[in-house]
Order: C-alpha cells, then structure tokens, then sequence
C-alpha cells in the first residue's frame, strides 16, 4: 500500500500535458514546412524534366545540324576537287610555270563570274576553255616569261584592259555574265537569243566575226553550228561554281547554327545543372524536414502514450489499493485460523516424524528398482528397433531385386529384339562392304601422301625455327656490345663531366680570389713553367707545415672514410652487376613470353578455326588480339556460325554460345591433352543436330584422350562405353547403378 501511494504521486500529468502541446505545434509547423518544400520539389521536377527535354530537343537539332555540316562539307570538298580538275588547277607544267610566277592561288575566270540562271551552258560553250584562265592584272607584265613555259596549254585573262562590247543585232552575251570587269574581249560577237528558231533567223544577218547562242548551248554562226552535250569533268563548271558558292554560305549560315545551338545547349546544360543542385539541396532539405517532423511526430506520440499508460496506471493502481484493503481484511481473519492450524500442525509434525523416515527407506528402494526396469525396458526398445530396420531393410532389397529382374527381363527383351534386327542389318550391309573398302583404301594413300608432305612442312619449319634462334642469338650479341658500348660511353660523359666540374671549381677559385682568368692568361709569363709551381708549391707548402700541429686524427679519419668509400663502391658494383643481370633476365623472358604466346596464340587460332566450322556444320571462327603489345593484350572471339552476320558474340544463342565455348576450350585442351577430360553437361542447351557434331568431336578425341562426362542426353549417352548412373528408389537414399555397355551388348548376344 505504501508504494502504490508513493507511485501514485509521482504519476504527474501536468507536465506531461504541457509536452504534448508543445510538441503539437512544433510537429505542424514542421509538416508545414515539409509540405512547402515538398511543392518547391515538384516545381522543380517539373522544370528539370523540361529543362532534359528543351537539351535533348537542342542535341538533337545540334546533331541534325553537325550532320548536315558533315554532309555538307563533304559535298563541298567533292565540288571543289572536282572544280579543281575541271579548270586544271595545280596540274602539269602550266602549274609549274604558274607556281613559279607566284600566281598558283590567283583565281579561275570561272571563279569570278557570276551568270544569269539558264544561261549557264551557253556561257561554258562560248568561253569553252577560257574558262580555266588566270586572271591577272596584266597580260604584258608574264610576257617574258612565257619563253620558259614549254609544254602544255595556259590561258591568262587580263582584267584591266579588256573593251566592253557593242549593240548589234540581239543582246549580247555579256548581258548575261557579270563579272568585277568587261568581258567584252572574252564574249564580243556573241549575241544571246531565247530560242533555236530566233538565232536561226538571225544567221542570215550575222557578220563573219559575230555569232548567237542560245541557253542550252546551241552556239550558230555565218557558216557552222557547234552544239556541246560532252558529261565529263569540264561541264557544269558554272553550275558547279554556283553550288559550290551557295554551300560556303550554307555552311557558314549552319556553323554560325551550329555554334549558337552549342551555345544554347551549354546554357541548357547549365540551367540543368544548376537546377540539379537546388533539387538536389531543396531534397536535402525536405529530407531534413521530413526526418524532424518525423522526430517530432514520435516523441509526441511517445508522449501521449505515456500519458495514456500513466492514466491507465492510476486506475489500475486504485483498482490494486481497493483490492488490497479487502485482501487485508481477509488475511487477518486468515492469519488468526492459521495461527491455530499451525499448533495443530507442530503436534502432529512431531507424531509423523517416523513415519516420514520408515516412507523415504521404502522410496529409496522402489527407486532402485524402477531404474533397473526403465533400463530393460531401453534395452528392449533398442533391439526391437534393430529388428524393425533388419525386417525394413529385407524388405526394400527384396522388392529391389523384384524390380530389377522385371527391368532385366525387359532389356533381355530388347536386346533379343535389338540382335534380331543387328543381324538382319548385318546381312543387308555386307554388300557395299567391298567398295567401302576400296574407298578407304583410297583415302589411306592420300592421308600417306598428306602426311609425307606434313613431315616435309614441319621439317621446313624446323630449318626456319633454327635459323631464327640463331638470328636471335646474333642480335643478342649484338645487344650486348651495344649496351657495351653505351657503357664506355656512359664513362666517358662522367669523366668529361668531371673534368667540366673542375674547370668550374677552378674558375669559381679564381673569380672568389678577386681575379679574371683572361687577365691572368695575359699577364702569365711565358717563360712560366708547371715544374717552377710545383716547386714554389712544395716550398709554400712546407712553410705552412712549419706554422704548427697538424691534426693527426685526420689520418685516421682518412681512413675510415677511405675504407667506408671502398665499401660502398664494392656495394654500388654489386648492385649494378645485379640490376644488370636482372635487366637481362627481364628482356630475355618477355622475349620469351611473347616468342610463346605468340605460338599459343597461332595455335589456338588454328585449332579454333578447324573445330568450329565441325561443330557447326560451317561458319567461321578466329581469336583476335586487342592490343599490339603482346605482354598486356587482350584477347577477343570473333565467331560467325553459318547463315549469321552477327556483330558480337552476345547476339549468339545459348547453344551457339556453348558450341563457340566447346570448340575454344578443345583448341585449348590440344596444346597439352592430359589423360583425362571431365566434361559436366557441355551438351546441355544443345539440339539434336549439335549434339549429334559435339558427341563425333568426341568420339574422334576419345582415340587419344579418355572423356568422363556427365550428361542426361540420349544420344550422348549412346557414346558411353560405360554408364555409371545414380537413382533414388525411396526418398532420402541415392544408389549407384554401373552398366558396362560392351558387357551388356555381349549379353544380349549370347
């Protein structure tokens, strides 16, 4: 009673109240501002999925646009070489001579004509060839010059005194040409007309140095007629000039689109990015938020459930103290009974007291004998169970042996039914015996042959691989007189780099004794002698050593150092013989490594090319090398089986797959073919037909190599010469069952 009162006063809900609303207002608060950023991130969702499409629409237009500039400068460079041929630019001596007259970038007539639409055939079948001239500001300025142009044709048109033409009787050709000066000189006479019918009314009137045309080149004189339909490089010039001009301005028009679009779209970009990062912030945010009104949101709860619990705990406890007072009330009367059944109790404690000894005597003996019997009933139970297994075990080999004798009897059945129909094939087949034989006859000539012409191959290979390790040899010898040579050099640098470091020091000595070395060498006697400084130098010498002590634990300072110096060079020796060595250890296996990679590799190779087209019944298979570097290359299977243009291995079906894998793994196994091969269900995604060219592969194999193979397939159960299988008769319990194949069909002969 006393803790449930003092429980009962700790159970404040004042406090716990005022929480609660507190915590009320701060959880709307912070689902306000959860649902405002909320709203801010799906405006901007929304405005970042439009900012994606506005870039993939201008990347798009972008790559329309690049696409365009691509095609349209590759139909310009066409033009333009094209052109170029037509009007001869750069070609034969009439270049040459051009080149050396500094005029092989001076413009083509045909370049600096502009004609009126239609009339551009009549302009090329009047000017013809003129069409190719240099224009030049003046004719007499190259006129000595023509003296070393020797072979070819040029043409020079002058662009400073060409006339302009008169009126006659129609409008001339020149009306239809424009060009920055007269082409009066180039065109004279020639009138232009709209009709065949109207220039052959005129050429009656036509004098002998004028003539007329008409738009698609019919070009009629006093007394011929000339009509140019040729298709080669030299028609259409003007045409060609034309489109050539409108594609520079196309192009310049779409590269100024192209930029702008690269800019727009770097723009865009930016604007995405940056609207990817507020997103991205404004989701931190509302993350934050979200986590606080969710913080908020428990504890207020935890608050309230508390609350709620100390309500209940109130009640409850009320409950309890009501329930105590009338359990009080019942005990005292309860207490007061006990009190008198407990002396009542004592006496007759004492009276039992014997009893209580002479009953647990007895009890410790019937225990005794209830052990013996619980151990012989274990033991019973042990050996009826043993029984049961025996009696179960019997049972299950007995039904076993039943159901193997019925399968037995249904394959000696078969097998009766098999050498019946054995012997009437045997009987059938022994006709195309003879020419079989004869076949094979043939065959085994011609692999005689084939093999006689292997042995001389290999042979010659034999003779090339010696020849090649000899040259290797050579250039081995020869690398090493190199680095030889490298060496004596490598000394040479350091002795001259020793002799430079003295004259520096020598010159540094004199620049810090406060003379120059040109003085010097001036004002050096020349009777100077390197014996009378020796001497002079000895004498200086000897006068210093008469000044005082020397330090005699220089000497033995010299020594250690001298010996320290010995030491370290024998060190630096060791070290360089070594690095030497290894260096020479390093080249000589990674000439190694590739030497034989480079064979495996080939032979692989050969081995995958001959294996995959059995495999497939066609088709084609390589390995590839991805890198040039044979030490770290990789390694590629490029595989086409019959009937398929594939790109990549991973457009192969899981059959093909498993084919492709097979006949790399069997080029592989050739390099070194070990005793055995274990195969677990190659055959697996395979057909029929496949499996049928697989199980011929190993058959063929197996003449050299023994196969184990793990397989649920019929017809590759069929090559087995023994089967090992494992069955399940009762759950639980696998079993072994081995079958000899040759075994068994001898049986079933006999």
């Amino acid at each position: 009673m006393q803790r449930i009162q003092q429980e009962q006063t700790q159970l404040d809900g004042a406090a716990l109240g005022s929480e609660i609303a507190t915590l009320e207002q701060q959880a709307c608060e912070r689902q306000q501002s959860s649902e405002q950023l909320q709203t801010e991130l799906e405006a901007l969702r929304a405005r970042i999925e439009q900012l994606r499409q506005e870039t993939r629409r201008q990347q798009h237009e972008l790559h329309e646009a690049q696409n365009r500039q691509q095609s349209l400068g590759g139909r310009l460079a066409s033009l333009q070489a094209l052109q170029q041929a037509a009007l001869g630019e750069g070609q034969g001596a009439a270049g040459d001579w051009l080149q050396g007259q500094a005029l092989a970038e001076a413009p083509r007539l045909a370049k600096q004509l502009e004609v009126d639409a239609g009339w551009e055939r009549a302009v090329e079948t009047a000017l013809g060839e003129h069409l190719e001239a240099v224009c030049v500001d003046s004719i007499e300025r190259y006129a000595d010059a023509l003296g070393a142009f020797s072979q070819g044709t040029l043409t020079l048109a002058d662009t400073q005194a060409a006339p302009e033409a008169g009126a006659g009787l129609a409008e001339p050709l020149t009306a239809k040409v424009r060009a920055a000066w007269p082409l009066g000189s180039l065109l004279a006479g020639v009138y232009a007309v709209e009709s065949l019918a109207e220039a052959l009314r005129l050429r009656t009137r036509l004098a002998a140095h004028e003539s007329v045309i008409t738009p698609d080149g019919v070009w009629i004189g006093p007394g011929w007629l000339r009509v140019a339909r040729a298709q080669d490089a030299r028609s259409g010039v003007l045409e060609r000039e034309k489109e050539i001009n409108r594609i520079e301005e196309e192009l310049k028009v779409n590269k100024d689109l192209v930029a702008d679009l690269e800019t727009q779209l770097e723009a865009a970009r930016d604007e995405l990015r940056q609207a990817e990062t507020s997103f991205d912030d404004i989701q931190r945010q509302a993350n934050q938020a979200h986590r606080q009104f969710s913080d908020v949101r428990a504890q207020l709860e935890a608050r309230r459930t508390r609350l709620e619990q100390m309500e209940k705990r109130a009640e409850a406890l009320q409950r309890e103290a009501a329930e105590i007072e009338a359990q009080q009330e019942e005990d005292n009367g309860a207490v007061t009974n006990a009190r008198g059944a407990l002396h009542q109790a004592l006496a007759l404690l004492e009276t039992l007291a014997d009893e209580r000894e002479r009953r647990a005597a007895e009890r410790e003996q019937l225990r005794t004998t209830l052990d013996g019997a619980r151990a012989q009933a274990q033991s019973d139970r042990d050996r009826a169970h043993q029984l049961e297994l025996q009696y179960q075990t019997w049972h299950t080999e007995q039904e076993t042996t039943t159901q193997n004798l019925e399968r037995m009897r249904g394959q000696l059945e078969r097998l009766q039914q098999r050498r019946d129909e054995l012997s009437r094939s045997l009987s059938e087949g022994e006709a195309p015996m003879q020419e079989q034989e004869q076949a094979l006859a043939t065959l085994l000539q011609s692999r005689l042959a084939v093999e006689t012409e292997l042995g001389e191959e290999r042979r010659k290979v034999e003779t090339l691989e010696h020849s090649l390790r000899e040259n290797e040899q050579l250039r081995h010898r020869q690398e090493q007189a190199t680095q030889q040579l490298r060496d004596v050099l490598s000394r040479e640098k350091l002795a001259w780099q020793e002799i430079k470091v003295r004259g520096e020091t020598l010159l540094e000595q004199i620049a810090g004794s406060g003379f120059e070395l040109a003085t010097l060498v001036e004002e050096l006697d020349a009777e100077a002698s390197l014996e009378a400084w020796e001497s002079e130098l000895e004498s200086l010498n000897a006068k210093i050593q008469r000044l005082g002590p020397i330090n005699l634990a220089a000497i033995g300072e010299f020594e250690e150092q001298s010996e320290r110096k010995k030491y370290l060079d024998a060190q630096y020796e060791d070290i360089s013989s070594a690095l030497t060595t290894l260096e020479d250890a390093i080249r000589k296996i990674d000439r190694e490594t590739r030497t034989r990679f480079k064979e495996t590799f080939d032979k692989v190779n050969s081995g995958l090319q001959a294996m995959f087209p059995r495999l497939f019944g066609g088709g084609h298979a390589y390995l590839e090398m991805t890198g040039e570097d044979l030490l770290d290359t990789g390694v590629t299977i490029m595989a086409r089986p019959p009937g398929k243009r594939n790109s990549t291995i991973h457009l192969l079906s899981g059959g093909e797959k498993a084919l492709t894998a097979v006949a790399l793994v069997f080029s592989i196994f050739e390099l070194n073919p070990s005793p055995f091969c274990m195969l677990d269900e190659v055959d697996a995604p395979l057909d029929d037909a496949n499996v049928g060219r697989f199980c011929d592969m190993v058959r063929e194999m197996s003449e050299r190599v023994q196969f184990v193979f793990i397989t649920h397939n019929k017809i590759t159960m069929d090559l087995a010469n023994q089967l090992t299988g494992v069955t399940m008769h009762e759950p639980g319990v696998s079993r072994l069952v081995a079958v000899d194949v040759d075994e068994a069909v001898q049986l079933a002969a006999v």
